[in-house]
């Protein structure tokens, strides 16, 4: 059976385990799952954006796998430009129709089959790069002493935007989430620098200049939202108008997009999850890359010696608005993984607030048709919040309960107060945590001013 057939059999049946149990009786196949991996690994780039046109002929002289080899001559950037387009054109020429339909789909990147590498890589293990993705633990004083022990180490501010992996391969940028999963803007000025870096990969988070973080994420969010929108071919024109009446100019907001960023790896360690240079080299490298860029900036850093310096840049930034700190070793390497040697210092407060609204899941996403958020307030009404996180079996109760849940206490898990430029008090990233069947009084301003003051680390 040909490549061919088995994505014809694929493609034909739209059930995902159905598509998982036809790939299992083939997944022996090495052509196949060379194919595969070609099509579908982020690592492989061929730097052709259209198929030329091309006739096959009567005779074939060349095979798909011969085919295959031949198409690393245009990963490998050996050949380039018109001529790389006249080499592949003359190797679709050189293939049964079954076979070019099958380069034609590694060279898109699309097998068109219906079925994601999550499940491909579950029915074949580690046949793509999964996206590694290193975090950080938990505030534990112990674990920052220890860290201390082997002697300086680095302080730097927690960063709350946007969360990106930029790959840059080849004047090629591609931009995805901890997830894996695409992060579409268009075409910022950022970007346009980007494509002039060296191969590498940047670890940060997306933050608008100028604008505060809590109403940055909103914009970036949606101008992540028309970029994916636009690139599918769909109108986005009512999703441009309301962001530019409530915000700014859709390419102004482009524009003032900047990348902090705060580790850069090498394409083969993002790819292969591996890494075994300490971070104090990697982040002299990023330094020493990002210096000459006006869209990008390392994240503030400091370096510390003892507990009390550590404490003492967490409160400059908090005391800025800011979220909090990150304790890194200066010989950590990096790994998918939260490893003991990178540690959060973060505040976290609870407090009781009235429910007023809710807000149903994103259009489009399982969540669409169920509440997803909450509205709620202070008893005073003078500080206003969003709280979500969550779980699904809350949701489906809220959903359906709204009428006599309006009006009621939640206890509220959130990182301290914030403020915008009226004056008005939010929280940082409030989280919910239960109703409050116990009270029917929520927590005034002035409450929760002072409970943020007395949580202390």
């Amino acid at each position: 059976m040909t490549i061919k057939q088995i994505f014809d059999e694929i493609a034909n049946e739209s059930g995902t385990n159905a598509k998982m149990d036809i790939l299992s009786k083939y997944k022996d196949n090495e052509l196949l799952k060379r194919v595969l991996y070609l099509a579908n690994s982020k690592r492989i780039k061929f730097y052709i954006k259209q198929i030329p046109e091309y006739k096959t002929q009567t005779t074939y002289p060349m095979d798909l796998g011969a085919a295959l080899n031949d198409l690393s001559a245009l990963s490998n950037r050996e050949i380039t430009g018109n001529a790389a387009i006249t080499y592949l054109q003359t190797i679709l020429k050189s293939l049964d129709p079954d076979s070019a339909y099958i380069v034609e789909r590694v060279i898109d990147k699309d097998c068109k089959i219906g079925m994601g590498t999550r499940n491909m890589n579950k029915v074949i293990p580690d046949l793509i790069e999964k996206t590694g993705y290193m975090g950080c633990k938990p505030y534990s004083r112990e674990l920052i002493e220890k860290v201390l022990e082997k002697g300086p180490c680095y302080s730097q501010e927690k960063m709350d935007g946007r969360f990106v992996n930029i790959v840059i391969q080849g004047g090629e940028v591609m931009m995805e989430s901890r997830q894996g999963e695409p992060t579409i803007l268009d075409s910022p000025k950022f970007l346009l620098e980007l494509a002039t870096m060296k191969d590498c990969v940047l670890n940060g988070e997306l933050t608008m200049e100028g604008i505060p973080r809590y109403e940055s994420n909103g914009i970036i969010s949606s101008l992540i939202t028309i970029a994916t929108k636009k690139s599918e071919g769909v109108d986005a024109s009512k999703d441009i108008k309301k962001l530019e009446s409530k915000h700014m100019g859709y390419y102004t907001a482009l524009n003032l997009i900047r990348v902090t960023a705060w580790d850069i790896l090498t394409i083969d360690e993002y790819f292969t999850r591996k890494c075994k240079r300490p971070y104090h080299i990697r982040l002299k490298e990023l330094n020493e890359t990002v210096q000459d860029y006006n869209g990008l900036r390392v994240v503030e850093t400091r370096v510390v010696s003892t507990l009390a310096e550590v404490m003492a840049h967490f409160e400059e930034v908090v005391a800025r608005d800011g979220e909090g700190t990150v304790v890194k070793s200066m010989d950590g390497v990096w790994a998918d993984t939260k490893p003991s040697y990178q540690i959060k210092v973060k505040k976290e407060m609870n407090m009781d607030l009235r429910v007023v609204g809710f807000n149903y899941g994103t259009k489009g996403t399982k969540n669409e048709f169920l509440i997803s958020s909450l509205n709620v307030e202070s008893e005073d009404g003078l500080l206003k919040t969003k709280p979500q996180g969550i779980n699904e079996d809350d949701m489906e109760y809220i959903t359906n309960n709204q009428d006599t849940l309006m009006g009621k206490i939640v206890e509220i898990k959130c990182s301290g107060l914030s403020q915008n430029s009226k004056g008005e008090y939010s929280t940082l990233h409030p989280v919910f945590k239960m109703f409050r069947t116990d009270k029917d009084v929520a927590n005034t301003l002035a409450e929760c001013v002072e409970i943020n003051k007395s949580v202390s680390l």
